[in-house]
């Protein structure tokens, strides 16, 4: 007994030691993750605490030099491309590591691996629009390019460097978390970033939903609600056409069949770029500012870099992940992009020939398809396969097993492209003719290259492969067996829209329509429809712009949309009617002293776009969900449900996106009578605009009422939006507070709850060289644990800007920079 119990007291504190180094379902191994010497709390740094530079890096070919700023900003100074690429690599990793490899995950359909079952649809998604096989095809891009590959290779050892200086004690946080290493770098995996982008910046089309509202509304209808978007107002370019168009040919789409249900791409993914000539400035330098409007995370999508060697020098943001800077300045030119919102994807009606799925139906024959087996591994448990059906149209991305209906998609992120030496280019570029002929490499996702440089020329170019089409191609889901719909060719180059050095002193985008009735080429896609206007505005009012007012551009929160329909709807609320006169009051002398800006702290922004909610989802109920039961209607009172009979619960059905806000706004000012006011549940009464106003108006004082009484959240606007960036984990104790700030997305200060300016950029081209200011929604350092990680967030909500150096040589001998030399071997 004497020996047992001692002996059961060490088998127990082994068991215990054992199992505290074992993960425990979604729990990573306790002992390991708290050990003092080398768990989590090697993760925390210390205010002011920077990462020591290491001496000698394996993989150069000659001594670097690197300045670390204050914000943790690298400042690289290489002898050559070779070295300046890798040390990139390196210091991206070495703050960004975790986010890098978590973004091309996903891009490749891989989060099972380290999340487990919860991603399995996501990863299944991912496989069947051909992400990996599009990488591949921009990879092989690459490969054939000596200097791309020469760029990307070297990049790739950079990062690789790093990881191989990792043991457990340095890892990054969410590897302890998740319990895992990574893996080795590699360039597909760059290129999978570039998809990644791609595929989160061509979600423009609205095939599915059109057609399904096509079925609902009929055509005339669509017609109405549904117009061609590139007849907007004030355009990128406007009277551009070309000397000479090429035609396209005939097309045919379905109005019939069953498709998958699927959520429509969100609107509010949008970015403002301008550049005004020295003539309309006060300094007679010409000024280039960009902030474009992404999810906001952390760490951040951007990373900030200069970059120094033979033939570049050059400031601005990168992505974690892959090579270059993507928008930025060097002491010649500045540039910036922003979205172009036309619809590059195409899905077709595919009909195969039996179950085998071996060909599918192409006019009077039949073409043979191909198949890739992916492997889906889950973490925890078993491999999930699946078989993607290549088509020549590209990869059958939606499969209905229960309608028997297959849609494929031909997307043009799925050619061959090189968009790395556009930013190789531009890091370099010295005037317009280089900036012009960089952008030629940049195929996917179609972009607003916005440039300016020192010698004073301002230029915009609308840059990306478009399809050639015919009317109303690719507005529908189209017969895969027509060859008519076959249409795979490019508009020319020289033919995407483009200004340069225009009489009126300046060149703008903000995701509008790129061109006017002028323009000789069909395209379709959805586009902004105020931010455009504003910002356009302020330009041809002001003949002495300043860096200070370009800012000031940049942060308003001046929403057009309000400013167009808000005296309409005032103009149609019967205000002798209201039957919650406290709140409804309240809120009605609210609008009619506001100036339609959504400053943070005022109740009036809060009052409108929940009004403005409701008033849409009243006006387009044939859109909601036409499963709900109408007898659920009448369980309630008349007065509960106002004067169209309306239930206060939200019925969006996701098949259908509403009509555009200017076709809204055109419906209560010019079509008062229009049959789409009368409420597809009171059949016994026609309503009109005047019903839908008062009521909408009614439940948005229910709503706001809740919100003060109950405590839901303060009813002011910065709080009621609740903009909050989240970490990529989506974990509480890693992301940031709610933040208390203006702008919502009709407003040139493009917010939401969700997104947000991913940057703020304002260069002034001197010919001393740059002035620039810009910020980031966070910090550099992606480790949570860092001083750095969200060492900018206060200034961006407080619209404050960094400066940002483009050190030089001097620079760095001047004792005012701490400079830190890095040898390679034998070195």
């Amino acid at each position: 007994m004497r020996v047992l119990k001692p002996l059961a007291g060490v088998v127990f504190a082994v068991l215990l030691v054992a199992a505290l180094d074992f993960r425990l379902g979604p729990i990573p191994p306790i002992g390991r993750f708290l050990d003092p010497f080398q768990g989590a709390w090697q993760n925390a740094e210390q205010s002011g605490q920077s990462i020591a530079m290491p001496a000698l890096l394996v993989g150069l070919n000659d001594s670097i030099q690197v300045v670390m700023d204050d914000r943790d900003v690298p400042h690289i100074f290489a002898s050559n491309d070779h070295d300046l690429y890798f040390a990139q690599g390196y210091l991206t990793a070495r703050h960004r590591l975790w986010q890098m490899e978590t973004q091309t995950r996903a891009a490749a359909g891989r989060l099972s691996e380290v999340l487990g079952a919860s991603t399995i649809d996501f990863d299944l998604e991912q496989r069947r629009i051909g992400m990996v096989w599009s990488a591949e095809q921009a990879l092989d891009a690459f490969s054939d390019d000596a200097l791309s590959r020469m760029v990307v290779e070297a990049y790739t050892a950079g990062i690789n460097a790093y990881i191989g200086s990792l043991d457990y004690r340095s890892l990054p946080l969410e590897y302890k978390l998740l319990d895992y290493r990574p893996e080795p770098w590699t360039p597909l995996k760059s290129s999978l970033l570039l998809k990644h982008m791609a595929k989160m910046l061509t979600g423009s089309e609205r095939d599915f939903a059109n057609t399904e509202a096509l079925k609902l509304l009929g055509p005339e209808m669509f017609a109405f609600l549904y117009p061609e978007q590139n007849l907007l107002q004030d355009p990128i370019v406007p009277g551009f056409s070309p000397d000479t168009a090429i035609g396209a040919g005939s097309t045919a789409f379905l109005n019939g069949g069953t498709w998958p249900t699927t959520d429509p791409q969100p609107s509010h993914i949008g970015s403002n770029n301008w550049a005004v000539s020295g003539s309309r400035t006060a300094s007679g330098n010409p000024i280039l500012c960009n902030d474009p409007h992404l999810g906001l995370g952390l760490p951040s999508i951007w990373y900030e870099v200069q970059l120094h060697a033979p033939g570049i020098n050059c400031y601005g943001v990168s992505l974690p992940g892959a090579p270059g800077i993507v928008i930025g300045f060097n002491d010649k030119v500045a540039w910036g992009v922003t979205n172009a919102g036309r619809d590059v994807k195409d899905y077709y009606a595919i009909t195969f020939e039996d179950y085998s799925r071996k060909r599918y139906r192409y006019g009077d024959t039949w073409k043979e398809s191909s198949m890739r087996i992916e492997e889906v591994k889950v973490r925890g448990g078993r491999s999930v396969m699946d078989t993607v059906i290549y088509t020549h149209y590209g990869p059958v991305a939606h499969v209905d097993k229960e309608a028997g209906t297959h849609l494929a998609l031909r997307w043009t992120a799925h050619r061959p492209s090189n968009e790395l030496m556009t930013f190789y280019g531009l890091n370099r570029a010295t005037g317009y003719a280089d900036y012009a002929e960089a952008i030629k490499h940049f195929r996917c996702p179609g972009q607003n290259f916005v440039f300016a440089d020192v010698a004073g020329d301002i230029a915009i170019w609308q840059q990306g492969d478009f399809p050639l089409k015919p009317h109303a191609h690719g507005r529908f889901i189209m017969d895969g067996s027509n060859p008519a719909t076959d249409l795979a060719d490019i508009i020319p180059q020289q033919h995407n829209p483009h200004l340069v050095n225009p009489e009126r002193g300046f060149v703008s985008s903000a995701n509008q329509a790129p061109t006017d009735t002028a323009y000789p080429y069909y395209y379709t896609g959805v586009f902004e429809e105020f931010r455009n206007r504003t910002i356009n505005n302020t330009l041809r009012n002001d003949s002495a712009v300043t860096v200070e007012s370009m800012m000031a551009l940049q942060l308003s929160n001046l929403s057009m949309l309000a400013k167009e329909a808000l005296p309409l709807m005032l103009q149609h609320l019967d205000t002798l009617d209201f039957q919650n006169k406290e709140v409804e009051m309240m809120a009605y002398h609210a609008l009619k002293d506001w100036d339609y800006n959504y400053d943070r702290g005022i109740i009036s922004p809060t009052v409108f776009q929940i009004w403005w909610d409701e008033l849409n989802s009243l006006i387009y109920d044939e859109l909601n969900d036409s499963k709900w039961d109408q007898a659920e209607y009448y369980r309630y009172s008349w007065e509960e449900f106002g004067r169209t009979g309306k239930a206060y619960l939200d019925m969006r059905d996701s098949r259908y996106v509403y009509p555009m806000s200017r076709v809204t706004i055109g419906l209560l000012s010019d079509h008062p009578d229009h049959p789409i006011f009368d409420h597809h549940f009171t059949v016994a009464r026609k309503d009109g605009p005047q019903d839908l106003v008062y009521d909408a108006f009614y439940w948005m004082a229910v709503k706001l009422k809740d919100i003060i009484s109950y405590g839901i959240d303060k009813p002011h606007w910065g709080h009621y939006q609740g903009t909050r960036i989240m970490h990529l984990m989506k974990l509480d104790a890693l992301s940031s507070p709610k933040l208390f700030v203006g702008g919502c997305k009709n407003a040139p200060n493009a917010m939401t709850a969700t997104h947000g300016p991913s940057w703020r950029m304002v260069v002034e081209l001197t010919p001393e060289g740059p002035k620039a200011f810009g910020v980031l929604p966070g910090g550099q350092n992606g480790n949570p644990g860092s001083a750095g990680y969200l060492r900018s967030l206060r200034k961006w909500v407080d619209g404050e800007y960094h400066p940002l150096h483009l050190l030089n040589m001097n620079d760095l001998r001047s004792g005012e920079w701490k400079v830190s030399s890095i040898k390679g071997p034998g070195h």
